[in-house]
């Protein structure tokens, strides 16, 4: 007699031969037998079965069975495939609700290919676990737009990164809502690729990302970004351009208003190399997705328009080590980032809400109805238990760093912008024109613009001289960026009336189809400051108007798949520094984050000579040797002519550290999701993890001849992330100078001899650097000096060389004589006519 015990623990023979133990993968085809499969539940959780695959069973009382043994698992099953076909039965709905609500917190992927229609659907996706990164809805009839509304209910609030719609029967008229609805989004979103869906003659979505849509994603990033990607590329036809823009659109518009550095590229023109090679502090006055282009604010009040491949946020490290305490806000762009903090300390909390999924009979027309009941006496329970509810998982790689590398190299910006760019400019409650707010139809065509005393709602005309080609041979334009346009794009306002090209820069001083010259001279550090302090009283009433419009998208989303979300009351708890890098991976103190340099290290560095704050650029070099003593580094000057070598101090360098515009994006996205729906990216260390996977910098060069040639954009140079530095290197030696040299600084100690060698050599080399700087002045002021002469020397009579040239001779022509001279001659002095008639002119 068997036991009741001893009946538990048998294993299912049937079960044990369809189980591949190396995958933990359980094949359940073609079941005939429900006893087949009889004790599933205690077979999964015994042998931690992850991937479940059921095709085509005999009978649907078998499905009905499997369902209700998933339901009794807790958390094991990862990937779960259901092949077959179903009839739709209402109570199917509750058995997978339960079944998916069992694993929330394991299931990663879910394929549903049962030949369900779209009501269907439309009930199912409310219990979708939170944490699903991939979707397919394959081999299903979505001919309704009824599934829409809870399709991006589910896309707002969960990790969805893949969502697959092949051979689902969806009319245009669907992929044109879908595209809608999608452009229509302001919540942060990680989807990635959609899949078995052809987007390219879909209206919604700009014509300029349509045309791109089959290219391989790849290249369209490498055009658009500047670099390119490593190991496994995103798939084709998989909609990755057109969700790349609805995410860089996103992030574009909340860095409005922030500070940023913009890098100027290499060049062999000298009228631009003195200014080229380095990063330039900037602010951003407004932005258009569709072509990728920020219009940024110079510390000088010059206005331009960059490529967002060259943009980076501010360095994640200070000079002589350290990290930025800011670096999280100049990602999310620091204007929105206080503004999204003091949004979410204005709004009230929240009363949970114990919500009804909802079920078939509550589901009519294109949305899910949904009832909800609210109570204070649910408060305290609700908020103990929020973070389950919402299917917590830890984040996956989403910006996963083997999709970027940069092996090869361009200086030009390829896109070309072939259709009119549209703006809208909404009205304000009083009826004037505010700042831009992108929304609905408005992001497929919009220039979003910072509300500066200069915007009125108006936009500039890329004039035919805008030509990224012409500005990089123009010697008189050397150092601005262009979007590339053959010919002159316009731009319409909602009338379809032209407008004046000086209104997109919102400067009256720029003239119609002209782009803006930059100085030759230093930029200030003292007005970099000035802006950055205008840059804090920034007005965000109008340009981040779309917050309460996102938390409002997530609030409801939420409420109809049944979760209550809780906004944090704001963002101070949030870790806003590059706490994981090189330096604390290999075991040091924070303090010297960026600052530990070996030969061959690409740095970033200032101008030693700076001492009044003139220069706000950072320059880039490579570490060529470290000294015993400072000045600590050698370093070579890559993007300088004769590649110059120059001796700083340690608190003049920094780790050079590069953001590629994906990750940055991929980055935004994730982090602001966790933080609105209180998930896990909000703690510290987590936080600091994903960071540092997204962080490249760039691999070690050769440091006697780093580069042939003119070097690339460093994102153009070969990249690995900070963490693979760092197991490289596995520790830093204990005689490296930095680490030996006593942290203080020079001048405290004005005693000591040392000190003050120190300081007379720092000082010969400025008064050497001013005499240099003199003696150039000198050389050109007296060539100027002797072409003056020289000139002047033309213009005096050819016969007594102190009057000026006014007497024109007749027939002969020659104007070379004064008319007191021409009085002594009868015949020309130089072709001997005979002079008949004398004009005097006034030269004056």
């Amino acid at each position: 007699m068997i036991t009741g015990d001893t009946a538990t623990n048998t294993t299912n023979p049937a079960l044990q031969k369809m189980l591949r133990g190396d995958t933990s993968t359980l094949n359940l085809r073609y079941i005939k037998d429900r006893k087949s499969i009889e004790g599933l539940a205690d077979f999964i959780n015994r042998d931690s079965v992850k991937v479940l695959t059921f095709v085509e069973p005999a009978h649907a009382s078998i499905f009905t069975y499997l369902l209700e043994e998933l339901g009794k698992v807790r958390d094991r099953i990862e990937v779960l495939h259901l092949d077959l076909w179903s009839n739709g039965a209402p109570e199917l709905i509750e058995l997978l609700g339960k079944a998916f609500r069992a694993n929330a917190g394991s299931l990663l992927e879910i394929s549903l290919r049962c030949r369900l229609g779209a009501k269907f659907i439309a009930e199912l996706l409310p219990y979708m676990p939170n944490n699903l990164e991939v979707l397919d809805l394959s081999e299903n009839i979505l001919s309704d737009k009824v599934f829409l509304e809870p399709l991006m209910d589910f896309i707002r609030c969960s990790e969805l990164h893949v969502l697959k719609l092949a051979n689902c029967a969806i009319r245009s008229e669907t992929l044109e809502e879908l595209a809608s609805r999608l452009n229509s989004n302001h919540s942060p979103i990680s989807l990635e690729a959609l899949e078995g869906i052809d987007l390219s003659s879909c209206d919604e979505i700009p014509k300029s990302i349509r045309s791109h849509l089959k290219d391989p994603p790849a290249k369209t990033r490498k055009d658009l970004m500047g670099y390119g990607n490593i190991g496994h590329p995103p798939q084709r036809d998989a909609a990755v351009q057109y969700l790349d823009y609805l995410k860089s659109a996103l992030l574009m518009h909340k860095l409005v208003g922030a500070r940023v550095r913009v890098w100027w590229p290499a060049t062999s023109d000298e009228s631009r190399s003195g200014f080229a090679g380095r990063f330039w502090p900037a602010k951003v006055l407004r932005v258009n997705p569709i072509d990728m282009i920020l219009v940024v604010e110079y510390d000088n009040q010059e206005v331009d328009r960059v490529p967002c491949k060259f943009i980076q946020p501010e360095a994640p490290f200070l000079y002589g080590g350290g990290v930025n305490p800011n670096f999280l806000k100049s990602m999310f762009g620091t204007c929105y980032y206080a503004a999204l903090s003091k949004e979410l300390t204005s709004r009230p909390q929240p009363i949970p809400m114990v919500t009804q999924i909802p079920t078939s009979s509550s589901l009519e027309g294109d949305c899910v109805a949904t009832t909800m009941h609210s109570g204070m006496e649910h408060m305290n329970n609700m908020c103990a238990t929020v973070d389950s509810n919402m299917g917590m998982c830890p984040p996956m790689d989403h910006c996963d760093p083997s999709y970027y590398c940069s092996s090869q190299t361009t200086d030009t910006w390829p896109v070309q912008i072939t259709n009119n760019v549209h703006s809208m400019t909404p009205i304000s409650n009083n009826g004037v024109n505010g700042g831009q707010m992108i929304q609905g139809e408005a992001m497929n065509t919009g220039v979003v613009m910072a509300p500066t005393r200069h915007s009125q709602g108006q936009k500039r005309i890329p004039g035919k001289h805008d030509d990224h080609s012409n500005s990089l041979n123009n010697s008189k334009r050397p150092h601005q960026y262009d979007d590339g346009a053959s010919g002159e794009s316009r731009l319409e306002n909602g009338d379809g009336k032209t407008v004046a090209s000086d209104q997109l820069t919102g400067r009256g001083d720029i003239t119609d189809g002209t782009t803006v010259k930059h100085g030759r001279g230093k930029r200030s550090r003292n007005s970099s400051q000035n802006s950055s302090t205008k840059n804090d009283n920034y007005d965000t009433s109008k340009a981040y108007d779309f917050i309460p419009k996102m938390l409002d998208e997530l609030t409801m989303s939420s409420s109809r798949r049944g979760c209550d979300v809780y906004y944090p009351a704001d963002l101070s708890h949030i870790a806003t520094d590059c706490g994981k890098n090189v330096e604390t991976l290999v075991g040091l103190d924070i303090s010297f984050s960026g600052n530990i340099l070996e030969p061959g290290d690409v740095c970033e560095f200032r101008d030693p000579l700076d001492t009044d704050g003139s220069d706000p650029s950072d320059y880039i070099g490579v570490i060529k040797s470290v000294n015993n003593r400072e000045p600590l580094y050698k370093v070579i000057c890559v993007y300088q002519d004769n590649e110059e070598e120059v001796e700083l101090d340690s608190t003049d360098v920094r780790r050079l550290t590069m953001l590629p515009w994906h990750l940055w994006v991929s980055f935004v996205m994730a982090v602001e999701r966790h933080i609105l729906l209180s998930k896990r990216l909000i703690e510290t260390a987590i936080l600091h993890t994903t960071l540092s996977e997204c962080l490249l910098c760039v691999k070690k060069r050769d440091p006697i001849k780093p580069f042939k040639g003119t070097p690339p954009n460093p994102l153009e140079m070969p990249l690995q992330l900070l963490t693979e530095y760092a197991s490289e290197i596995k520790s830093f030696s204990s005689g490296h100078p930095r680490l030996a040299l006593l942290r203080y600084t020079r001048g405290e100690d004005a005693e000591s001899m040392e000190n003050l060698r120190f300081q007379i050599r720092k000082q010969q080399q400025k008064i050497d650097a001013l005499l240099e700087i003199y003696e150039a002045i000198r050389l050109e002021l007296e060539k100027e000096r002797d072409l003056n002469i020289e000139l002047q020397a033309k213009l005096n009579c050819v016969v007594c060389f102190e009057k000026r040239i006014n007497c024109l001779l007749n027939p002969c022509g020659h104007f070379n004589f004064c008319n007191a001279c021409a009085d002594n001659f009868s015949n020309c002095p130089i072709c001997r006519r005979k002079i008949m008639r004398r004009q005097v002119l006034s030269v004056d």
